[in-house]
């Protein structure tokens, strides 16, 4: 296996809300995707996307894959990105979090070692599409997918498997104001990102 954590950016949703594949969305001068791919870079290699239709990302910044398990949601692209990686650990990250940090990533990996899944907590809620998985932990992914369960918060109250929860006062010392989270669901939230953009740019 490769040293070093692998970077696996999830671009398979249907974006609803948004109305349009947010992963297109113009944003820093790039897509949202592209940006995504940028900050990731910074901690991780190789960087991957899982997508619905590979062939959708041309010229990304990063090697793209089809998911191997479509319409089966984030645990799919989940499974899809811990299977092709080579490195024993890959960070996993929903391609709408445009504010990543980094910094958070890389103290997520160097706390992974003897656990399966390092997997920061925001206000009570697990956060597992801005973790650290061990490529084995695809196996458990894989069983759940073949019965009909999506749920990636269930994959992480699976028997068995090693979760390290990780504190909002733990993450801080990476990422004091937790920007790493701000997601980008809808038009308004798009709008928000922009603007948080605007503001954090260099005069």
């Amino acid at each position: 296996m490769s040293a070093g954590t692998a970077g696996t950016i999830l671009a398979g949703g249907h974006s609803r809300r948004m109305g349009q594949d947010k992963s297109h969305l113009p944003f820093g001068g790039t897509t949202l995707l592209a940006w995504v791919i940028q900050r990731v870079a910074l901690a991780c290699r190789p960087v991957i996307v899982v997508a619905r239709v590979a062939s959708d990302y041309p010229d990304c910044g990063a090697t793209v894959v089809g998911d191997q398990w479509p319409d089966a949601g984030p645990l799919g692209g989940l499974y899809t990105g811990l299977s092709t990686v080579e490195n024993a650990w890959a960070v996993v990250l929903a391609c709408d979090l445009p504010f990543v940090e980094p910094a958070l990533l890389a103290g997520l990996t160097g706390l992974a070692p003897g656990w399966d899944a390092v997997v920061p907590v925001i206000s009570g809620r697990l956060q597992p599409l801005c973790a650290v998985y061990h490529r084995a932990v695809a196996q458990t992914a894989e069983t759940m997918l073949r019965r009909g369960d999506r749920s990636m918060r269930q994959l992480l109250s699976q028997p068995g498997l090693r979760v390290r929860q990780v504190s909002e006062q733990e993450l801080r010392v990476w990422d004091p104001e937790l920007r790493s989270f701000t997601n980008i669901n809808t038009p308004e939230d798009y709008e928000r990102a922009r603007d948080m953009l605007t503001r954090s740019a260099p005069a």
